[in-house]
């Protein structure tokens, strides 16, 4: 398809949305071309950053309308051939669609080429999000709320009404969800659609097993179909944060943490099992780098994918941008061979481009290094932002360890500090005790004061009786000075 904006008056064009005509004020119309012929054809032999595998084409269509485009393609043609894309045969596909200035006409594509989806006007509607902590739309933490918008307006094209939808999402233990949405103005997108947004920590729960273990899920999932609306992230932690992990965030907090106790690589997956999802992944910017907070960097991807299997849409995505694939999405994916996963709309080999890794031991801080036992998302997100806190304080360099998948072995390195519930947990599990340990239960400032003085101490790190008095000190004199 080649959209174009045209001038009613004058018949004027631009390849990108206006509202009037900047020449005689006259209304604009959105013009579509869908009948497409191949015009002209140029075959690149010579890899550049980002267009590494060749060779490829980049081929020149031309609509109805006289519009042209051009379009990298693996595929051979020939001057003359009709351009059509083919939709998807297997219920497992991949669609994976360019984004040019449109993003709903790019999400509307990426499901029409779906082979089902199973939607329609008496549907109920829970689209999943993927909010974690407040950071502005740039930044790539957060869904991106013009995708959003986008996505609304595509369900009301299947006859869906905006009463019987919701938005809902969990943040990040540790943040607010409220504040998240507000600050990436996806609560603005619900405003002006008349669309509830729902806090699902908040929300009532439902017990349901799978696989010998129970999750409690939010009692809405139950009674609507969901539309799961991830970012596509790199997360330095598991690897990926996308599709299946977007659906962690479905189970309330208790259940949440103990599926990265009991080793999320396996859990994860049982929970995928419980729920039917339609995901249209937002891919927009998306991130890379050490992700899938705010170290992490936009990776301006102009993409949407879409497909009805989580982990098949993980995998692609891995493929595309050159990432291992994670465990969990490995074992979510089950019996099916990444070679037979069906991917329409673009190649992935058209589209492959190497994003930046991600590095396991790096937080904020250049002096703090941390040993991550796949930690719940509590601690995780407390590990960032005490390190976030002391920017700019240089000190000996100190090791955290957080999470539950880690043994004795990790208290060999030097100047370890114990952070967060889980890796507490686990070491007493283990009878170990290290120097120097900071709990969830304290409060943020007093979590501060200790890390601070850790990092400041020459030699092995300790937490004094003294030390804790003088953090509780601190933080009674903060809130007086408050």
């Amino acid at each position: 398809m080649i959209i174009r904006w045209v001038c009613e008056k004058c018949s004027k064009r631009w390849i990108y949305p206006i509202e009037k005509c900047v020449y005689c004020k006259g209304p604009v119309i959105k013009q579509k071309g869908t009948n497409l012929k191949v015009i002209g054809i140029t075959k690149v032999t010579i890899p550049s950053p980002m267009h590494p595998i060749i060779p490829y084409n980049i081929i020149l269509l031309q609509d109805e309308h006289g519009n042209r485009l051009p379009k990298k393609t693996m595929k051979e043609y020939k001057i003359g051939d009709n351009y059509t894309e083919q939709k998807a045969k297997s219920d497992d596909a991949v669609s994976i669609i360019k984004v040019k200035y449109d993003i709903y006409e790019a999400i509307k594509e990426s499901l029409e080429l779906l082979n089902s989806i199973e939607i329609g006007p008496n549907d109920r509607i829970l689209i999943k999000p993927s909010i974690v902590t407040a950071a502005y739309q740039y930044q790539a933490i957060n869904t991106n709320h013009e995708f959003l918008d986008g996505l609304l307006n595509a369900l009301y094209d299947y006859g869906i009404k905006k009463e019987n939808i919701i938005v809902a999402e969990h943040a990040l233990p540790g943040s607010d969800v409220m504040d998240a949405a507000s600050k990436a103005g996806i609560l603005e997108v619900c405003k002006k659609h008349g669309v509830q947004f729902a806090d699902i920590s908040k929300g009532h729960f439902e017990e349901i097993e799978s696989d010998g273990y129970k999750f409690r899920i939010y009692k809405e999932v139950l009674n609507r179909k969901i539309i799961n609306a991830p970012i596509m992230k790199t997360n330095f932690q598991i690897g990926v944060s996308g599709a299946v992990e977007n659906l962690s965030r479905l189970v309330d907090e208790k259940t949440l943490r103990e599926m990265y106790y009991n080793d999320i690589n396996m859990t994860l997956p049982k929970l995928v099992k419980l729920l039917k999802t339609l995901t249209i992944a937002d891919a927009t910017n998306g991130m890379q780098g050490q992700g899938p907070l705010a170290l992490g960097e936009p990776a301006f991807l102009n993409l949407v994918y879409a497909g009805r299997n989580p982990a098949a849409l993980d995998t692609v995505f891995c493929e595309a941008a050159m990432l291992a694939i994670p465990e969990y999405v490995e074992t979510a994916r089950e019996n099916l061979p990444i070679k037979s996963i069906e991917v329409v709309g673009n190649d992935i080999d058209a589209i492959r481009y190497p994003l930046h890794p991600t590095i396991s031991d790096e937080t904020p801080h250049p002096d703090i290094k941390v040993t991550d036992g796949r930690a719940c998302p509590a601690c995780l997100n407390l590990m960032y932002n005490l390190t976030s806190k002391l920017i700019g304080l240089r000190g000996e360099e100190i090791n955290l360890v957080i999470g539950s998948m880690i043994d004795e072995s990790v208290l060999k390195k030097e100047r370890v500090v114990v952070l967060g519930d889980c890796a507490i947990r686990r070491l007493q599990e283990l009878k170990v005790r290290a120097e120097a340990e900071i709990p969830e239960s304290l409060d943020r400032v007093e979590q501060i004061v200790l890390l601070k003085k850790l990092l400041e101490t020459k030699g092995t790190p300790k937490i004094t009786p003294v030390d804790k008095v003088i953090s509780k000190m601190k933080k009674l004199l903060s809130r007086v000075v408050g």
